[in-house]
């Protein structure tokens, strides 16, 4: 599918720049919801075809926020607030309550955990203190993960609000550095690539801004609004709108622009209406693929470079806002109803399926031997692997 013509003219030259996450490091730890700053939802590490459950624990309170795994503990937040940590073995104990709802997915850093809240606050939580560090106000609901960047040397978050703002604060002292103004919603998380930021939101357009500053260098208007975050692997950004396109976007210095294959339609809609539903989960990127979750039932898989379709599997129960994992050669696959799977990633085969019951939102989390289910009723459920 032809691209706008303005946009085909656009050309920036491939630039190395990008932070030292973009190609999904795989490590002991899960500090965000989606494995890295860059949010490609890539770990490097390989799941056998037939994981075993370990331990399954059940809070029997509402949760949205990911699973987040950090020092050997398991994190989870559940909606009103309270901060559960879950040992290897499955013991659990509530280590704090914010006391005010929260759905937005958390980050952790240095011993410090970030959240945004429904009230529209932002907390900085010590781990080892177990204490609230400082809290800042914004005005309005925070519904997406925040992120950190590294500007100057200093470690800053950046968190979106439904106030139209996206905030950078310093991560230490939780001061305002810059808040750049959208006048619309922000839901979703800002996507990190070395100094810039990329997001979108409820206006159709897709911002490239630069943390230090807090000013626009590039935006992209796309054809409906875009409820998730971007993907980003190496010099490429990948965006999905609600009406089911996905973009290929180049990177450069302070610039983006769709590249000529850059569009395709991965989701028929089948005449449906905003209205009916749409895209709303965020596409996973490897170094050849790109993955997404389509028409209700399916999983797609792209290639990266041509976005051409590799292959696209019927799914056992229905999608979500639980967007996929890539792991090694394994897609990590959670449904609206209650159905975990993994799938071969080079040809699409399902490998192995459990039906746990409960409505999964929350994305997975992967580490080394392991990964966490977590699902709307609270229960978290580990599965471990050789």
């Amino acid at each position: 599918m032809q691209i706008y013509a303005l946009l085909a003219l656009c050309s920036f030259a491939s630039c190395a720049m990008m932070n030292e996450y973009a190609e999904g490091k795989h490590a002991e730890d899960w500090t965000i919801f989606r494995g890295s700053p860059s949010l490609n939802g890539y770990a490097d590490c390989d799941i056998p075809e037939s994981p075993r459950l370990l331990w399954s624990r059940t809070l029997q309170s509402r949760t949205v926020a990911a699973p987040i795994v950090y020092g050997g503990w398991v994190y989870i937040l559940n909606r009103k607030g309270q901060l559960y940590r879950f040992s290897s073995e499955g013991d659990s104990v509530m280590i704090h309550d914010f006391k005010t709802a929260i759905e937005a997915s958390f980050v952790v850093d240095d011993s410090m955990l970030y959240v945004g809240r429904i009230d529209g606050h932002i907390n900085a939580f010590s781990i080892t203190q177990n204490r609230v560090v400082w809290d800042y106000e914004t005005l309005g609901q925070i519904s997406g993960s925040p992120n950190l960047i590294d500007i100057n040397g200093k470690r800053h978050l950046l968190v979106g609000s439904y106030d139209g703002g996206m905030y950078v604060l310093n991560a230490l002292t939780g001061d305002l550095r810059n808040r750049y103004a959208t006048g619309y919603y922000i839901n979703g998380s800002a996507a990190v690539w070395g100094r810039y930021m990329l997001f979108g939101g409820c206006d159709t357009w897709l911002r490239m801004v630069d943390s230090a500053t807090g000013m626009a260098t590039d935006s992209l208007q796309l054809e409906s609004y875009l409820p998730a975050s971007p993907a980003i692997w190496g010099d490429m950004a990948y965006e999905a709108d609600y009406k089911g396109n996905i973009y290929r976007i180049r990177l450069a210095e302070g610039g983006m622009c769709i590249v000529d294959s850059g569009k395709r339609k991965v989701d028929s809609r089948k005449g449906k209406t905003e209205e009916d539903g749409g895209m709303v989960s965020m596409p996973t990127v490897t170094q050849n693929a790109i993955y997404m979750l389509t028409d209700e039932r399916y999983l797609s898989c792209l290639d990266r470079q041509t976005g051409n379709l590799r292959w696209k599997k019927l799914l056992r129960g229905i999608t979500g806002e639980c967007s996929p994992i890539v792991a090694g050669n394994k897609v990590i696959v959670c449904t609206k109803d209650g159905h975990v799977s993994l799938f071969d990633a080079n040809n699409g085969t399902e490998l192995w399926n459990e039906e746990v019951g409960e409505t999964i939102v929350a994305s997975p989390a992967v580490v080394s031997g392991r990964f966490y289910i977590l699902t709307a009723r609270g229960t978290l459920m580990c599965y471990d692997y050789d």
